[in-house]
């Protein structure tokens, strides 16, 4: 709901001068070792053994079965992750960042970039990873996509199937209609999971209940991984902390559309809304509540927290469980004309823009010509309308 302008990791910050150790290294393009970054400790610290020292053709073989398994949902996140490099508030939205483009404690963002533009779209990469000489014709991009998509991988994102759309939505029941989502995507934890042990702890001896968070597309990368923090919070007309509501519609303008990859298979241009399970604990602050103390913060400038908004100032009381995602031109395989004017239309906006331009510049300039204004005036008088 509120945007959030940056998740951070103290690990990670402290972490980002650390000296290179023996078993601190891993292969990265184009050198021959560097620094693991404590972030990226963090999240391969259960996958180290198996994937640091692999062969490429192992590396290739699961990011191969990810990719066929779940399309969508591997499409969703790299859109995150390409939303996140593209803002030019990547510094704080771009965390975690691939280590292989950190060099002395420089994040080489141009660098990145241009690794990102190169990237064809996922069913391409998919079919080509089949292909004995993949590494040599896409080694940069296969090491990109495998840390992304497999390196994160707690949580995964999963997608669900349509047939469960409902029963995720009715978790909140809506007193206002609004458009449904095109997609939901399910965000799980590892069991083994130090975050999710510590919401289970703090769940034991309260109830728990659903509310919809929505923010900027690019801020989805490190809310994802990090989860919703409180102290990053942007938003505190009625006090600081995490802005939630049980109203869909309320959440859905805290949303805008936003750019995330050309080649998505869901559309360059999306919008996320986060599902998230609440502990119904103290700390959370409800506008439905009568009790001054539960309904207002002693920093609120705005006064009372409004109706089906709530606001919570321990993030430890947060867990995201789905995605909501809408979409503007879902790709689809359906039987839609994709040929004629009309589609290549469709295909060059930038390039119909500019014709369309020109013209106008040159209708204007055909207006002002005498001997085009003689000939239009003799075609006037022929043809009877003076």
């Amino acid at each position: 709901m509120n945007e959030i302008m940056a998740y951070s990791s103290q690990n990670y910050e402290a972490s980002k001068g650390a000296k290179a150790k023996p078993n601190g290294q891993c292969d990265i393009l184009g050198e021959k070792t560097a620094t693991k970054t404590g972030l990226d400790i963090l999240y391969t610290s259960r996958i180290d053994s198996n994937v640091t020292n692999e062969d490429v053709e192992k590396k290739i073989s699961l990011l191969k079965h990810l990719l066929e398994k779940d399309p969508k949902a591997a499409d969703l996140k790299w859109s995150l992750f390409v939303a996140a490099s593209n803002t030019y508030r990547f510094d704080s939205c771009l965390k975690p960042f691939p280590p292989m483009y950190i060099k002395n404690e420089y994040k080489d963002i141009e660098a990145l970039r241009r690794a990102i533009e190169s990237v064809p779209p996922l069913p391409v990469i998919c079919k080509e990873l089949g292909v004995t000489n993949a590494y040599q014709n896409y080694g940069e991009t296969i090491e990109l996509l495998y840390w992304v998509l497999l390196r994160l991988r707690d949580p995964y994102i999963k997608s669900v199937q349509k047939e469960g759309y409902n029963s995720i939505l009715r978790k909140v029941p809506l007193e206002v209609p609004v458009a449904a989502p095109n997609l939901i995507f399910q965000v799980v934890s590892a069991k083994q999971s130090a975050a999710e042990e510590k919401w289970n702890s703090s769940a034991k001896d309260h109830s728990t209940f659903y509310a919809y968070h929505g923010s900027r597309l690019e801020n989805f990368h490190s809310i994802v991984h990090y989860g919703l923090q409180q102290n990053m919070c942007k938003r505190s007309e009625f006090g600081k902390g995490i802005y939630f509501s049980s109203e869909l519609g309320v959440s859905l303008p805290y949303s805008p559309v936003g750019y995330g990859w050309g080649g998505s298979l869901l559309g360059s241009e999306i919008s996320c809304i986060a599902l998230c399970e609440l502990i119904d604990h103290p700390d959370i602050k409800r506008g439905d509540s009568r009790d001054n103390a539960q309904n207002m913060l002693s920093d609120s400038v705005g006064g009372r927290i409004p109706d089906k908004y709530f606001v919570v100032t321990n993030s430890d009381l947060v867990r995201i469980r789905y995605l909501l995602i809408y979409t503007q031109d879902l790709h689809s395989t359906s039987t839609t004309d994709n040929t004629g004017f009309l589609a290549w239309f469709k295909q060059h906006k930038l390039l119909t823009f500019v014709l369309g331009y020109v013209v106008l510049l040159a209708s204007v300039g055909l207006t002002q010509n005498k001997q085009v204004e003689k000939y239009y005036r003799l075609f006037i008088q022929k043809a009877g309308f003076e």
